[in-house]
């Protein structure tokens, strides 16, 4: 992943930092940052809007997360959504509607990079998307709320924000509105009985200008209108994929080299003798599948390094974390110059050993998992937080490890994407 700098969190929330963000705001309670007109400037503009619709509208190899909508009101005065091609939109906008791209990212790598980047700085495991709203004068969206997290960016005109502080439900299940009768109700169209009406007096309400940025966790109500002329706003969504989606994949991983659980449910036929009771075979299948599933959470909740793993592993990987090209075939040379290939320090699990110290080191980045023997671990402590260095300079880190051995470490990093040689000067 490249085209970063480390710090796109950071210039994001300045002048808050990173560290008062997660430890006062974070799930918590909505934030306001005022910032300047120049602050996201580089990020995003109208144009590039145009382009990313194009980009991706025309695509068939878009992601299924990419999407045009136009909300309207229909003649009960509510919002109505339809869907739009990208030749759609300016007819959309005349008709005073404002137009919803989801992940637009997929149609501009700019934002993509940005977000992936966002992701990577807060160890999430879980998709950060840019969605983006164009609204035409006067025109926003009612009162509601989204399961997931937001952090809306300004990125020309104004919009005006009223938002409730705090969450009306942590977490919630799905994204909900409140009707024109004050009833709540969810997207799915249930009805939501432990979430009270929201008292709209007692909502915030910021004017959103170019350069500003609002978070918004889970479950906080808010709704938006544009001022006098058009806004265009992003809103960089956390989406809530929750400990599942982490769990899952891990445990198909686990599993899935298993005949039995590749296996169907046994088939069975039903009689009139059988109706009430479930086939021996059938009981005897899922009960033996449910005993192995119990053993191996317990063995996972009871070997920290593979807790570890299973972060890691779900927190720095994403298609944009991969190599863009083959690593090269690198011949070391005491002034070859190596680099981290992402603008992080190299990340590791230390499974203990005995008394001679670990007995496997895991290193993180650039999508992979690269296991080596403990022996190595002095080395990779060295050159962990080193944004580049000097091959000639190895060998007094080296600790227990003969040159060629800790040349051939530096060679499996970069052949694996986490290092990368640097031009000769």
């Amino acid at each position: 992943m490249s085209g970063g700098n480390g710090r796109e969190l950071a210039e994001l929330l300045h002048p808050v930092t990173p560290e008062a963000f997660l430890s006062e705001y974070w799930e918590k309670q909505a934030l306001f940052v005022r910032g300047t007109p120049e602050k996201f400037k580089a990020l995003f503009d109208r144009q590039r809007f145009d382009q990313a619709l194009l980009h991706a509208g025309f695509d068939k190899r878009a992601p299924a997360s990419f999407g045009i909508h136009a909300f309207w009101r229909n003649r009960h005065d509510e919002y109505a959504a339809i869907t739009l091609s990208p030749d759609q939109v300016r007819e959309a906008l005349t008709s005073r509607t404002t137009v919803c791209v989801n992940d637009i990212g997929a149609g501009d790598a700019g934002l993509a990079r940005f977000a992936a980047h966002i992701r990577r700085q807060l160890n999430l495991a879980t998709p950060v998307r840019f969605n983006c709203y164009l609204s035409p004068p006067g025109e926003g969206l009612d009162t509601h709320y989204d399961a997931r997290h937001a952090m809306v960016i300004q990125i020309a005109g104004r919009k005006l924000w009223r938002y409730s502080r705090l969450p009306a439900t942590p977490y919630p299940l799905r994204n909900a509105i409140v009707e024109q009768d004050g009833r709540v109700r969810q997207s799915d169209n249930k009805p939501i009985k432990d979430v009270a009406t929201p008292d709209e007096r007692q909502f915030e309400e910021v004017l959103l200008e170019p350069g500003d940025l609002l978070y918004l966790p889970p479950g906080c109500w808010h709704n938006a209108k544009a001022g006098d002329e058009s806004s265009l706003a992003m809103n960089m969504a956390c989406e809530t994929v929750g400990f599942f989606g982490v769990l899952g994949p891990e445990l198909e991983r686990l599993l899935q080299s298993r005949v039995d659980w590749r296996a169907l449910v046994p088939a069975s036929l039903t009689t009139p003798d059988t109706t009430g009771t479930m086939p021996p075979e059938v009981r005897g299948f899922i009960a033996s599948r449910l005993t192995e599933l119990r053993d191996l959470l317990g063995k996972l909740s009871s070997d920290d390094t593979e807790l570890e793993r299973l972060w890691r592993r779900a927190s720095t990987t994403g298609a944009l974390f991969a190599p863009s090209q083959p690593a090269p075939t690198v011949t070391l040379q005491p002034d070859t110059v190596l680099a981290r290939t992402e603008p992080y320090p190299l990340v590791y699990a230390v499974r203990p050993g005995g008394p001679n110290g670990a007995s496997s080191v895991y290193l993180y980045g650039a999508n992979t998992e690269v296991g080596l023997s403990g022996e190595v671990l002095p080395l990779v402590r060295a050159i962990a937080g080193r944004e580049r260095f000097r091959v000639g300079d190895v060998e007094a880190w080296a600790e227990g490890l003969r040159l060629d051995q800790a040349h051939e470490v530096l060679k499996v990093l970069v052949a694996r994407g986490l290092l990368r040689p640097e031009p000769a000067a």
